[in-house]
């Protein structure tokens, strides 16, 4: 048997008979073990070799096993021997021996031919070749003759006669390009502004006859109208309508009439006036009655303040005012509210212990008194035989 090197998907045969009468055929079998080696080197079990059994029916006692394990042969080799043992309980071990070969033209040469028969070339006439002697990617010779260009440092000089099949315009010696980018920036990209021109680029030799006197047109015609125009009166610009008479009340502020009618209101109003209002009387008499009522008011708000006064500073706000049940909580817990080191809440729970818990020991030297929920020992007491506390241990948590 013959294997190319490097492939991993050839086969090889063998025959499986009992290791005592040498001759019956062996069927079933599994867990087999292979010994490889290659050309002396190598030597180790298949990982998971492949063993399969042909027909146990048709054909006992044939199987087949992939050979998928180093099966590269040395580079400097043309061919290696191959040596498998094949082996399982029951079965006579098998020994097979294969041929790795180099599919060579020449020594130490490979010609790899695919499936659609093309060959891998390396070398043409001993010079070795790459993707760029053979291939889309062909080195160009710079020359002048039949398939050469002119290249210096790797810039064709060439004479254009077509761009993108359209024939360049010799008669005019002009080249017609399609510039998408100036000095990499896509045109139209952005707006134009002043930064855009360099100082004194445009002037009027710079444009076609008659281009600004267009331009002077269409301004001209805006200015006629009226419109997009603010100019003080009297600059010399004529055309403008004076103000009417509302458009000037408006501007001083008298939209409802003229002035005139204005002061006759104003007129009207003082005819209803005292006859004689810089009677120092008259003056004296309303800021008594004014006097009067501020030491009225005054009497109120100090009779106010007087209370208000009394009122703390804080509770700021009726959410500050303790609730009963924060009134309550104050007092159970107020420190040595019984005694110095304890509550009322704690005493509380030490009393219902004592007079209406759960008591256990009580004729023996140590006398227990539990919670009301009888969770804990709430008093913890040493007596004498006549019952007397000798030493108590109060847990009122």
């Amino acid at each position: 048997m013959r294997i190319p090197s490097g492939k991993v998907d050839q086969y090889i045969y063998f025959v499986a008979v009992d290791s005592v009468d040498l001759k019956t055929k062996k069927t079933g079998l599994t867990g087999f073990t292979v010994l490889r080696e290659r050309n002396g080197l190598n030597r180790s079990f298949y990982t998971t070799p492949t063993i399969v059994e042909l027909d146990s029916v048709n054909c006992p006692g044939l199987y087949r096993l992939l050979v998928d394990e180093d099966t590269s042969i040395a580079a400097a080799s043309d061919a290696e021997e191959y040596v498998v043992h094949i082996n399982v309980a029951g079965m006579a071990p098998v020994i097979r021996v294969i041929e790795l070969f180099r599919r060579d033209t020449t020594s130490g040469r490979t010609q790899l031919v695919d499936a659609n028969g093309r060959v891998d070339v390396s070398a043409i006439a001993g010079t070795a070749q790459t993707a760029r002697d053979i291939g889309a990617s062909v080195l160009l010779s710079s020359g002048t003759g039949t398939g050469q260009v002119s290249l210096t440092a790797g810039v064709v000089a060439a004479n254009a006669t077509q761009i993108a099949g359209a024939a360049v315009n010799t008669a005019t010696a002009q080249l017609g390009v399609n510039v998408i980018s100036a000095a990499g920036t896509a045109w139209n990209s952005g707006a134009i502004t002043s930064n855009t021109f360099a100082a004194g680029a445009l002037t009027a030799a710079k444009f076609a006859a008659n281009a600004l006197d267009a331009v002077w047109s269409t301004t001209t015609r805006l200015l006629s109208a009226g419109t997009n125009i603010v100019l003080a009166k009297g600059t010399g610009v004529t055309g403008f309508n004076d103000l009417d008479a509302p458009g000037v009340r408006t501007a001083v502020g008298m939209a409802s009439a003229n002035l005139d009618t204005q002061l006759a209101g104003i007129s009207t109003k003082t005819a209803n006036l005292p006859p004689d209002p810089a009677d120092a009387s008259d003056i004296v008499a309303a800021f008594g009655t004014v006097n009067a009522n501020v030491g009225t008011v005054n009497g109120t708000v100090n009779a106010i303040k007087a209370k208000t006064d009394n009122i703390p500073a804080a509770p700021a706000a009726v959410g500050d005012i303790p609730t009963a049940n924060a009134n309550a909580d104050a007092l159970l817990d107020r420190a040595a509210g019984v005694e110095a080191g304890m509550t009322l809440r704690q005493a509380s729970r030490l009393w219902s212990a004592a007079l209406i818990g759960k008591a256990n020991g009580l004729g023996t030297g140590t006398a227990i008194f539990r919670d009301t929920n009888d969770t804990k020992d709430r008093i913890n007491a040493s007596v004498d035989q006549d019952g007397n506390r000798l030493a108590v241990i109060l847990d009122p948590s």
